[in-house]
């Protein structure tokens, strides 16, 4: 391990697996908490929006997307970059204003100024 002077960069964030029976992969603590909830929104989708079949050929598949995308998701997520700082770039990005493509008619709408209000009498209008 990179020995420097950040103590919350110091400490080893990764599971290796119960003593004696470490894992070959390393996964970080971030990972767990980000697959488990990637799964059970996969789960969700496919059970009840696809209405996918409960079986051991589908929730392999379902394991196997939650893990890639658990990946893909992770990849970005450090300490110095949480979770929630992703997903907000990521919807900020999906959400932002785009130019119009060449050949797209613009249509540009003036919006109505509002009238001055007068307090003057017009003519022929008495005082109360």
């Amino acid at each position: 391990m990179i020995d420097n002077d950040d103590l919350l960069h110091r400490v080893d964030q990764h599971y290796l697996g119960p003593t004696g029976f470490t894992f070959p992969i390393r996964i970080r603590y971030a990972a767990v908490g980000v697959g488990v909830t990637t799964f059970v929104a996969v789960f969700v989708l496919a059970r009840a929006i696809v209405h996918v079949p409960l079986g051991f050929k589908s929730l392999t598949v379902m394991f196997a997307l939650a893990v890639v995308i658990t990946a893909k998701v992770t990849k970005y997520v450090t300490a110095d970059r949480p979770i929630r700082s992703v997903i907000k770039a990521a919807w900020n990005d999906l959400t932002a204003p785009r130019p119009p493509r060449p050949g797209q008619t613009v249509v540009l709408r003036v919006r109505d100024l509002p009238r001055p209000i007068s307090t003057a009498p017009t003519e022929g209008e008495s005082i109360r």
